[in-house]
């Protein structure tokens, strides 16, 4: 296959308390420049940040349980705006940590059968469960994670995470795979009666794989040439009157001996209705392609996005950037351009985006 290069493997931080008993330590650091206009202010604002910084822990107990909790602070240092129009500030995105994600997973059976419990991404579309450390881009789709900021009610923004029990499995040789499962989702506030006494969020994704099975609880963005993957997904999530759907087309193989192709389309719906009335009815379509060529570990991507709301104005996102991979998802290097045009806007706004990625786990 027309994998890139293989570098040195970077050293496994693991502590062996048995045989089928271990903990993994690693780390993710994204530092980042970002320069970006504005649509009714005039020039660029300059900002040097940390897109994410993780703490992962994660390993096997008894051979039967795996485990994986992992810390993060997004846009360390960041820049942004506020105050009053009177007396405006401009303050730095400043240190707290908050719990990215802290789940369990007992495999009943074999990859056919696992049960995973606790704070994780429900499964949604196939970028929208893709881990941070294995993006093919620079970060997700911009639309991947509608109303983000307290979706369904958190008191900080979880990024499309939930709480919550989920069984998950490779069928037919790996050929199907299937997640569902129950989340807390909105919890009803007391009345006469009681609060958080509504039904939970249901939420489910089926894939079919037409070749290799990606086979973790996160997706990989790009597999790097190491596995052929082409997979059909959908997915639904309900809550009394909330719904969303979709579906996502996943590309990932190895031209031998060139380079590997990667592309990926992701289509939602979602419709929040009379239950989470911050959320319009809205469909997002949302794709990426690129090509890395093996002997440079160089590549191309593309990207575009549209939005359409109902009652409010359709955004597109033109997209394209270089990405470097000298030592894979390890470590990296990555440059992107975008165009972000809204309905109705003063003017269309550029931004710049050059990530260092540095990874292991």
């Amino acid at each position: 296959m027309a994998t890139l290069p293989a570098p040195p493997a970077p050293p496994s931080f693991r502590v062996e308390a048995s045989k089928d008993t271990n903990l993994r330590i690693g780390l993710l650091l994204q530092p980042q420049f970002q320069s970006a206009s504005d649509a009714k202010l005039d020039k660029y604002s300059n900002n040097l940040y940390i897109r994410r910084t993780r703490i992962l822990l994660g390993g096997t107990l008894l051979g039967t349980f795996e485990y994986f909790l992992d810390t993060d602070y997004p846009n360390l240092f960041l820049a942004s705006a506020g105050g009053t129009e009177a007396a405006p500030t401009y303050t730095k995105n400043t240190p707290g940590m908050n719990i990215q994600d802290a789940f369990g997973t007992w495999k009943a059976y074999k990859d056919m059968v696992k049960v995973d419990v606790g704070y994780m991404l429900p499964p949604q579309l196939h970028n929208a469960v893709q881990g941070a450390t294995t993006l093919y881009s620079w970060d997700y789709f911009s639309n991947s994670f509608p109303g983000k900021a307290n979706l369904f009610g958190g008191s900080t923004s979880p990024v499309g995470r939930d709480v919550g029990v989920q069984l998950r499995g490779l069928l037919v040789d790996g050929h199907l795979e299937y997640r569902a499962g129950l989340f807390q989702g909105v919890r009803e506030a007391p009345t006469t009666e009681v609060g958080s006494r509504n039904f939970f969020r249901f939420a489910a994704r089926i894939q079919v794989n037409l070749l290799d099975a990606e086979t973790g609880f996160f997706y990989q963005g790009t597999y790097l040439g190491k596995r052929k993957i082409l997979s059909v997904g959908g997915a639904v999530d309900i809550q009394d009157k909330y719904k969303f759907f979709g579906g996502d087309v996943f590309v990932d193989l190895p031209l031998d001996p060139i380079g590997v192709v990667t592309a990926q389309v992701d289509v939602g719906h979602w419709d929040g209705g009379t239950f989470i009335t911050t959320l319009p009815k809205q469909t997002a379509v949302m794709g990426e392609a690129g090509f890395v060529f093996s002997a440079a570990q160089l590549g191309p991507i593309l990207r575009y996005e549209y939005l359409s709301i109902t009652g409010g104005n359709a955004q597109t996102r033109y997209v394209g950037g270089l990405a470097y991979w000298p030592f894979g998802h390890n470590s990296n290097l990555k440059a992107f351009y975008t165009r972000f045009h809204e309905v109705g806007a003063a003017r269309d706004t550029n931004q710049f985006n050059v990530q260092w990625q540095l990874y292991f786990f």
